[in-house]
């Protein structure tokens, strides 16, 4: 395909490129920035039918990634590239589909987990993506608090992931509580994750960064991760995916037996 001088911040396609980088922009457009020579490629191979084109200085020799002969290449004059290239990689960078996740009605059409993430921090949110992916969660719902799952550095965390598991809109953190579906919330104050036992669906719910899980859940199941005397608490992300890879780790061995 043929490709695409840019030269001029004022060019209509360059602007769009550059608004990509805003969540609210992300939502209208239905496009997303992602970078990295390693992901780019996964996602060229694994999923073609999600990139729209392919980004790079006109410094740089037009990149040689299979799949890119067959989606836009645009060249940006290295000024306008290093705007598009927020992390500062100096690398292509894909445009991929980030289409508007439909919206979650709390049915639970199928076995296993569903994680409901509040996370603010979109770090958090390409982190517990990324998880979830790796452990086979069922579907992720994001929650209205929640960091846009395709925030430049949440897709810069998840990477390919992005694309591996179904995403869904859901409510605000406080209103999940009517949902008739078996909620498990993370707390402190939970059973032990050693001793507790998964049912076959759930909704796994995990705090917000710092204020944890607002009142109104009180017919939830509780269950927590015992840490040393002083520690009041781990990272939301990597607590979420100690959970996740115990109750992976118990469905893998009850499968064996």
């Amino acid at each position: 395909m043929k490709t695409i001088e840019i030269n001029s911040s004022q060019n209509t396609t360059f602007k769009r490129f550059l608004r990509l980088n805003n969540p609210r922009h992300i939502r209208k457009h239905e496009r997303a920035l992602l970078s990295g020579p390693k992901q780019i490629r996964e996602v060229l191979r694994e999923f073609p039918g999600r990139c729209t084109g392919i980004i790079f200085s006109s410094r740089h020799d037009i990149p040689d990634f299979p799949g890119t002969e067959a989606i836009p290449r645009y060249s940006l004059s290295p000024d306008l590239f290093g705007q598009v290239d927020c992390f500062g990689t100096k690398q292509p960078v894909l445009v991929v589909r980030a289409e508007n996740l439909p919206h979650f009605n709390g049915a639970m059409d199928s076995l296993g987990c569903t994680l409901c993430v509040p996370f603010q921090d979109p770090g958090n949110v390409g982190a517990v993506i990324r998880t979830s992916a790796a452990f086979g969660v069922t579907r992720m719902v994001f929650l209205k608090e929640a960091a846009h799952p395709f925030h430049p550095k949440s897709v810069r965390v998840a990477g390919s992931s992005i694309f591996r598991i179904p995403f869904y809109q859901g409510p605000a953190l406080s209103r999940l509580a009517p949902l008739e579906t078996p909620l498990i919330i993370m707390s402190t104050k939970g059973k032990d994750v050693a001793r507790f036992e998964f049912p076959e669906s759930f909704c796994l719910i995990p705090g917000l960064e710092g204020p944890g899980i607002p009142e109104g859940f009180e017919g939830a199941r509780k269950v927590s991760i015992p840490m040393a005397n002083g520690i009041e608490s781990l990272n939301a992300a990597m607590a979420t995916g100690i959970m996740l890879y115990v109750w992976q780790n118990r469905e893998q061995k009850s499968k064996v037996y």
